[in-house]
């Protein structure tokens, strides 16, 4: 893990996606004649959750989340609070986060399980944590109430405003050869996750976001319904 996160003279961003192999993804055939339509229908299609990565970061992986990170800042966000943080861990940070995740589950299944889940997530060669903005007496920074309870309040915007974030983010990252997972286990709303990833107290977690150059490429997902179930038409 440390290996992975040792600083190093990064390559160009291009650079990076072509030095890995391309993902295996299946044929998109789109109707449009749009060269950069079709390749964004090819990359929203073709994007999967990753599970497993090689061991270590690929050369100019940090130009790739810099870019990622870029690119989730233009989501879209109604009263432009603009209410994500995205927090890079270091080796050091991604272990405390590990054992407090590894004496969760210890304490549910036994020091085994534990300990398997420890090794399993220290494996995990990139760690990106996103998260909500909030402010201490009940308001955001734009001073509208803060409460999930609201439907049309500040809360529910900008935690909507960061899951989209988090989907350019994993866009942009797929885009340069790169894979992630957007974990929402419950270490992350542990208590004690914000001191273990070093978060300020004003800030909430949204997800965690394994990230680094895929093992594998999965197969498509079989979804459940077809698109006429779920395009309403209405006159």
């Amino acid at each position: 893990l440390a290996a992975a996160f040792r600083a190093s003279a990064l390559q160009p961003t291009f650079q990076l996606r072509q030095s890995m192999s391309p993902p295996r993804v299946r044929d998109v055939r789109m109707a449009s004649s749009s060269p950069s339509a079709n390749e964004f229908h090819r990359l929203a299609l073709s994007r999967r959750t990753i599970n497993a990565f090689e061991p270590a970061l690929p050369s100019g992986w940090e130009a790739a989340i810099e870019r990622a990170v870029e690119a989730a800042t233009y989501a879209p966000n109604h009263r432009r609070t603009e209410p994500w943080r995205f927090h890079l861990l270091g080796p050091e940070a991604a272990r405390r986060v590990c054992e407090l995740n590894a004496g969760i589950v210890a304490a549910k299944k036994g020091a085994a399980a534990g300990e398997k889940k420890l090794q399993r997530w220290l494996a995990m060669p990139g760690w990106l944590v996103v998260t909500c903005t909030r402010h201490e007496e009940g308001e955001n920074v734009s001073g509208a109430k803060w409460s999930m309870d609201d439907p049309v309040g500040a809360a529910r915007e900008d935690y909507a405003a960061c899951c989209c974030a988090i989907q350019n983010l994993c866009l942009s990252l797929h885009a340069d050869g790169l894979g992630a997972k957007w974990t929402t286990g419950q270490v992350n709303f542990d208590p004690r996750f914000g001191e273990a990833a070093g978060l300020s107290s004003g800030e909430f977690v949204v997800g965690t976001l394994w990230f680094g150059a895929p093992a594998g490429m999965p197969d498509p997902p079989q979804k459940k319904r077809r698109l006429d179930e779920v395009l309403v038409r209405h006159a």
